[in-house]
């Protein structure tokens, strides 16, 4: 249990030392660097109106004088301004005293400190809601409680230490999304089920399934023409160097890979531990009722596990199909754009994955059942 609790404080922490977010960003525009402040005061607030195209556009304007809380003019009072156009004002949030806030700094002619507010430190509320989050899990799940964490601080550390930091720098996202899908895999369901002969046949289900989606993306991704540039953070990316060029193809086969592999593993685990206490409860199930009571169990999961992914696809393309619906777009032309093929791409591709992975693993598990009422050793070790 100790060492349990020590890998989890590394792998937890370890990241946090080699973070790429500094102190103090550059930004590259004029020596503008962009740092934390506190308000202290709000010196103006106004509503300015621009003529544009025959109208005019207004924009609310704070003027804010903050205090800089880091970097080389730490300590130093600086005049800053924070804007709001008419889309962001209904739902904004004014600055007030006492708001920290993330600021890009210059020097103007005076050599006095300038600059715009550019958003809200969030760090603390994230901190403080990702700390109850893992708060509740070791408080409710005890020692399997401290093992979720572990795995998903594994899983953390290979998304952000180990794909976006080698992909952002040309390489190949489709073997890397493979290779972090397995280590994602075998790390985690190692650690929650222990080095068993469940775990073993959950990952192997679960790489069954990835693999099947992967296929599948790889197919219809060519046959739908998508060119992996769907949005205009993947047309920022094409600008990111001079020395390679990302393969957004391989770009979108990652996604669907990533995507689907946290459902994979639950619905692999599942049958796995299912058909694992079936067969020590009843040892006497031949391999084919044990395959036959698996994929009856994985019925009853596909369900919600289908809505689970095609949901959560759906949140987070929410605000684009809602411009979509609102305008009189033709439903044909809607599905047929590449943002939306895409999406529909990875969901689909990502939910067809997860249902593979029942009958692999209840094919799986039922093999090495038989494999063990030939060769009987420990219902859940390996043998020595």
């Amino acid at each position: 249990m100790k060492k349990t609790v020590f890998l989890f404080c590394v792998l937890l922490f370890f990241p946090l030392f080699f973070s790429p977010l500094a102190l103090a960003v550059s930004d590259g525009q004029d020596g503008q660097i962009t740092v934390r402040a506190r308000v202290e005061e709000v010196l103006a607030d106004e509503m300015v109106s621009t003529p544009y195209s025959g109208g005019e556009i207004s924009t609310r304007v704070l003027t804010l004088r903050v205090r800089i809380l880091e970097g080389a003019f730490e300590g130093q009072a600086a005049t800053v301004r924070q804007v709001f156009d008419e889309i962001s004002l209904p739902s904004a949030y004014p600055a007030k005293a006492g708001d920290l806030l993330f600021v890009s700094l210059d020097l103007d002619e005076q050599n006095l400190l300038v600059g715009t507010a550019a958003d809200y430190v969030r760090e603390w509320p994230i901190a403080l809601l990702a700390g109850a989050f893992l708060l509740f899990l070791i408080l409710f799940g005890r020692q399997k409680g401290v093992k979720t964490v572990l795995s998903l601080a594994v899983t953390c550390f290979v998304i952000f230490g180990l794909f976006f930091p080698l992909a952002v720098r040309g390489v190949s996202p489709v073997w890397l999304s493979l290779l972090c899908a397995a280590l994602m895999t075998g790390c985690t369901l190692s650690l929650v089920c222990g080095f068993t002969r469940k775990a073993l046949c959950a990952v192997l289900g679960c790489l069954g399934g990835l693999t099947v989606a992967g296929l599948l993306a790889m197919l219809f991704s060519y046959a739908m023409r998508l060119s992996g540039i769907v949005d205009e953070e993947a047309a920022f990316l094409r600008f990111l160097s001079d020395e390679f060029v990302l393969d957004f193809k391989g770009l979108l086969f990652a996604a669907i890979i990533i995507g689907a592999s946290g459902a994979a593993m639950d619905v692999a685990v599942s049958i796995a531990s299912s058909l694992d206490e079936l067969s020590q409860k009843a040892p006497d199930l031949s391999a084919r009722q044990l395959f036959s009571s698996g994929v009856a169990i994985g019925r009853d999961i596909m369900g919600t596990m289908s809505n689970t992914l095609i949901l959560a696809y759906v949140g987070g393309a929410i605000h684009l199909i809602l411009l979509l619906y609102a305008y009189p777009v033709p439903f044909a032309n809607i599905i047929n754009r590449e943002t939306v093929a895409a999406e529909i791409l990875i969901a689909l591709c990502g939910s067809m994955g997860m249902l593979s992975t029942i009958p692999l693993t209840a094919l799986i598990v039922s093999f090495l059942h038989r494999h063990t009422a030939e060769h009987p050793f420990h219902p859940g070790k390996f043998p020595e």
